[in-house]
């Protein structure tokens, strides 16, 4: 399975995932033009996009929803609460369902509304998204384990966002644990992850005033290192900037050692590695 992340942010989210038998998108939060100029820049179109996958109804998630039905034809699914205004197709969470060559699962992931997070198999290999989420406790990491790659949210740098210029009701909300993670919290996800098969990870949902690429994945690489997995490759999605495709389940690269037999060296040691 294939993946990319054609924008994210609170000026839009899209994501499009694919095997050889068909893909998807899991939100349309960008008008359709939008979406189309997106999608081919890697070399996709709205022919290749069988259904839409709702996360929750913020319009940064639905905008494009509506023109995509009544355009296209394409089919919407999403968990109950979330995609009734645009006659989706109701999915309970848990519940695998199949679209094309693919199998996806809705979980719920706490947020300061009705939000939801995806599981998408396929290809031999599974991805995991969870953005728009206060804490990724037991049950979210449940969901996710096991996935060769995740898209999971990086919001605010903690220390940016406090000394930021945002009202404090505004950082109450999105610091709570129905608001939106951290990139510390990010970074225990992923070494919570790490152990079950997880080779990529994309960090979504960026604030544009308390973080950045950098800084996110810093944190977050450096946790991975730290924990003895820093093999797990980790980027950033941007607004407007597709991710390179990710080939899920593409293994990790692996260390070599190269031994050197000869003269002692200065600690004594007869064999040398590289």
């Amino acid at each position: 399975m294939r993946l990319s992340v054609l924008s994210s942010g609170s000026s839009g989210n899209a994501t499009y995932m694919e095997t050889d038998s068909g893909g998807l998108l899991v939100d349309a939060g960008l008008a359709r033009r939008r979406i189309e100029t997106l999608l081919a820049r890697i070399g996709r179109s709205l022919t290749d996009v069988e259904a839409v996958l709702l996360t929750h109804g913020h319009a940064d998630h639905t905008c494009g929803v509506r023109s995509l039905v009544r355009d296209c034809g394409i089919e919407v699914f999403a968990a109950p609460g979330v995609g009734d205004s645009f006659g989706a197709n109701t999915i309970s969470p848990g519940e695998a369902f199949g679209i094309g060559g693919l199998t996806a699962t809705f979980f719920e992931v706490p947020h300061d509304s009705l939000t939801y997070g995806v599981r998408v198999s396929g290809g031999g290999s599974t991805v995991a998204m969870a953005t728009d989420l206060g804490e990724a406790g037991v049950e979210v990491l449940r969901y996710m384990r096991g996935a060769d790659a995740a898209v999971l949210e990086a919001n605010h740098d903690p220390d940016w966002l406090r000394r930021g210029p945002y009202s404090a009701s505004l950082k109450r909300r999105i610091s709570s644990k129905r608001g939106h993670l951290s990139n510390r919290q990010a970074a225990e996800a992923a070494v919570a992850l790490a152990p079950h098969g997880l080779k990529d990870l994309v960090l979504a949902h960026l604030s544009k005033t308390n973080n950045s690429p950098m800084r996110a994945c810093g944190t977050v690489q450096g946790a991975l290192r730290e924990a003895g997995h820093g093999g797990v490759r980790v980027r950033a999605a941007i607004a407007g900037h597709p991710t390179p495709w990710i080939e899920a389940g593409t293994p990790l690269p692996v260390s070599e050692h190269v031994y050197r037999y000869g003269e002692l060296g200065a600690a004594g040691q007869l064999f040398g590695i590289e």
